[in-house]
C-alpha cells in the first residue's frame, strides 16, 4: 500500500494519525510528494486558492481534529514551503514514526520549516545535517515520487493506493479500510466509473456569443517546441519534474537554447522554492512586475499563487492598477505596500528612490531585501522574454 502526502495538507496530518491502523492491515509505503506539482499537472487549484474554500478547509480541519481528539495547532500562515520537511523525511527513510513526527512539527507544534530555531532543533533531534537535505539523491527522490504519483493518477493529498484503487482525502480512510477488509461493493463501484460524461463547462462556454480568451489569444512569434519533447533528456526531465510533469509554453521556448533552459530552471526554481523571504511577498512582486510590463502570461500564472500564499482575490484584482494599489493602506499591509512600490520603481525607472529604499531597509532584513530585489529583477527578465515572444495566457 502506498500513502501519498504533503506536509502542507492539514488533512494529510489528520490521516497520518491513522497510519498505524492502516499498517495493521497492509504494510504502508509513505510517499512524500509536492502537492503544488500535482495541482500544476492536473490544471487544478488547491483549497487555499479559493477564498471561501480556504476558510472552510481550516474550520473543517479544526472540527475534525476536535471530533477525533487529535491535537491541532495551526501554523503562523498557510500555505508555506514544505520542501525542507519533504526532503527531511526522505533523508530519514519516511517510516511512519518519522512522518508522524514531521507532521506534528507543523500541525501540533505550530512551527514552519522557515522558523529557523525550531527547525534547527528538529534537525538536531533527528541527527540530520542541512547538507543532507540539499543532496542530489534526496532531491531526485522527491521528483521521482511526484512522477510516480502522476503516473498512478494521484491528483491530491492525502491519497491511499492499493491494488490500483485510489482513496483520496482523510474522510476516505474508512472507505480504504473497507476495501482492505474485502467489504467492498465491487459491482456498484465499477458501475460508478462507467458513468458517461456529459457536456463540460468549457464546451458549453464555446457555444456562447462572447469570445473565449483562447479565441482572442495571439500566436507566439516562433513555434513552440513539442509538448512531448524528449531531448535533451536530463534537462527536459528536470524541467518536467519541477513543473509537476508537464512542459509549459515558456519551457517550450526556452528549450531552443539548452544553456539558457538549464540556467533558467535552476535559477528561477531557487527563487520560487528556496528563498527565505515570504512566499506571499515574492509572488506579489512578480505580479506587480507583470502588470507594469503588461506581461499577461506572467500575471495569469502568478496571481493564483499569490492568492494561495496568503493574498486574496481582492488584492490580486487591485494590482491591475499598481499606483493605486501602492497607496491602498486599507487593503495592503506595510510590507505589501513597500513590495509593490519597490517592484514598480525598479521596473519603470531602474533607480530606487533613497526614501523608499530606506523604508524597505527598515522593514526587511538584509537577506529579505536582497531576495526581494533579486525576485523583482529576475521576473523583469521573465516578463521581457514573454512579451518579446508574444506569449499570452
Amino acid at each position: 500500500m502506498r500513502w501519498y502526502f504533503d506536509y502542507i495538507s492539514p488533512y494529510a496530518y489528520l490521516q497520518s494519525t491513522r497510519l498505524p491502523l492502516l499498517a495493521s492491515r497492509q504494510p504502508v509505503d509513505c510517499v512524500p510528494v509536492l502537492f503544488a506539482g500535482l495541482l500544476d499537472h492536473w490544471n487544478n487549484v488547491g483549497p487555499a486558492e479559493i477564498a471561501p474554500k480556504r476558510d472552510w478547509t481550516f474550520k473543517n480541519a479544526v472540527w475534525l481534529a476536535q471530533r477525533d481528539n487529535i491535537v491541532l495547532k495551526l501554523p503562523a500562515h498557510h500555505p508555506f514551503n514544505p520542501l525542507p520537511l519533504l526532503r527531511l523525511g526522505i533523508a530519514l527513510g519516511n517510516d511512519i514514526e518519522v512522518v508522524q513526527r514531521l507532521f506534528r512539527f507543523v500541525w501540533a507544534d505550530g512551527h514552519l520549516p522557515t522558523d529557523a530555531v525550531p527547525f534547527a532543533a528538529l534537525l538536531d533531534e533527528l541527527n540530520v545535517s542541512p547538507e543532507q537535505l540539499a543532496s542530489r539523491e534526496v532531491k531526485e527522490a522527491l521528483l521521482a515520487n511526484g512522477q510516480l504519483a502522476i503516473e498512478r493518477g494521484v491528483f491530491g493529498v492525502p491519497t491511499i493506493e492499493h491494488k490500483d484503487e485510489l482513496f483520496w482525502g482523510h474522510e476516505a480512510t474508512d472507505m480504504a479500510l473497507a476495501y482492505l477488509d474485502n467489504n467492498w461493493p465491487a459491482d456498484a463501484m465499477d458501475e460508478a466509473t462507467q458513468l458517461p460524461q456529459g457536456p463540460s463547462r468549457k464546451s458549453v462556454n464555446r457555444s456562447l456569443d462572447t469570445p473565449t480568451p483562447a479565441a482572442k489569444s495571439k500566436e507566439p512569434r516562433i513555434p513552440l517546441k513539442p509538448i512531448d519533447l524528449k531531448e535533451p533528456a536530463e534537462l527536459v526531465d528536470a524541467i518536467r519534474q519541477r513543473r509537476g510533469g508537464e512542459l509549459i509554453e515558456l519551457d517550450r521556448l526556452l528549450l531552443y537554447s539548452t544553456p539558457l533552459a538549464t540556467g533558467w530552471n535552476h535559477f528561477v526554481g531557487n527563487i520560487r522554492n528556496e528563498f527565505a523571504v515570504s512566499h506571499k511577498l515574492r509572488e506579489l512582486a512578480m505580479c506587480t512586475v507583470a502588470v507594469v510590463n503588461k506581461a499577461d502570461y506572467e500575471f495569469a500564472h502568478h496571481a493564483p499563487i499569490f492568492i494561495a500564499a496568503g493574498g486574496s482575490d481582492e488584492k490580486a484584482s487591485a494590482l491591475r492598477n499598481v499606483d493605486r494599489a501602492g497607496s491602498n493602506t486599507a487593503l495592503f499591509d506595510e510590507e505589501e505596500l513597500l513590495t509593490i512600490k519597490l517592484a514598480t520603481q525598479m521596473t519603470r525607472n531602474v533607480q530606487v528612490e533613497e526614501q523608499l529604499f530606506a523604508d524597505c531597509h527598515r522593514k526587511f532584513s538584509n537577506t529579505e531585501l536582497v531576495e526581494i530585489v533579486a525576485t523583482i529583477a529576475a521576473y523583469n527578465m521573465v516578463s521581457r522574454f514573454l512579451v518579446a515572444f508574444n506569449l499570452v495566457p
